[in-house]
């Protein structure tokens, strides 16, 4: 992975995770594995819609900080944690999308076969039980789904997506949204329509 390219997709993917309302404040991370054993990372505390590219850190596959002025999001444990489980896996976006949130609020996990694109995209997306942020639960909570799904809700949290590369990991959480806010107009509307095991094996 050519280290300027993955931070100027990192820059970019945090400019429109903010734009797009996604994250608020200094929510949210985003990580690119450069390397074998080096993650490229967002800072802590700094806003994802005005990152700068000195502002990029680099940790290894402990989350040492290897290179950069500020410390790495507090939530790095995670990402290592889907990078070791996923070796396919070379990006990792999450952020807090109101729509997909309240579903993971609620408890309601974006599993029903609705459309198409999200089903050829990210399949089922899967509610991880709830860990404190920062702490190594989180990553146990996503353990029995990791293999399987690329897209995570996490309970009273917000949401995760992996990808081949940075834009890769942020089109899925672009799709997760989405997805969330037709659902949820769906059910206003009073229920919507499941397509049958044999439309999404088409489609599969």
């Amino acid at each position: 992975m050519n280290l300027h390219q993955a931070k100027l997709d990192i820059i970019e993917a945090g400019r429109r995770v903010y734009d797009r309302g996604y994250v608020a404040s200094n929510d949210g991370n985003i990580s690119c594995r450069i390397e074998e054993d080096r993650i490229l990372t967002t800072p802590t505390g700094v806003s994802k819609g005005f990152l700068k590219l000195e502002e990029l850190c680099i940790v290894d596959m402990d989350g040492t900080l290897v290179s950069g002025q500020k410390r790495p999001s507090s939530e790095i444990g995670m990402h290592i944690f889907l990078y070791r489980e996923r070796p396919d896996a070379r990006a990792v976006v999450h952020a807090h999308p109101p729509t997909a949130t309240g579903f993971a609020v609620a408890g309601i996990p974006l599993t029903a076969c609705v459309l198409p694109e999200v089903i050829i995209t990210l399949g089922a997306i899967p509610i991880a039980g709830y860990g404190t942020p920062g702490g190594p639960e989180i990553s146990e909570t996503i353990k029995e789904y990791v293999k399987d799904y690329d897209g995570y809700l996490l309970e009273n949290h917000g949401a995760t997506t992996i990808g081949t590369d940075v834009m890769d990991a942020y089109y899925k959480m672009e799709t997760m949204e989405h997805f969330a806010k037709i659902l949820f107009v769906a059910k206003q509307l009073g229920g919507y329509n499941e397509l049958n095991a044999e439309q999404v094996a088409k489609l599969v």
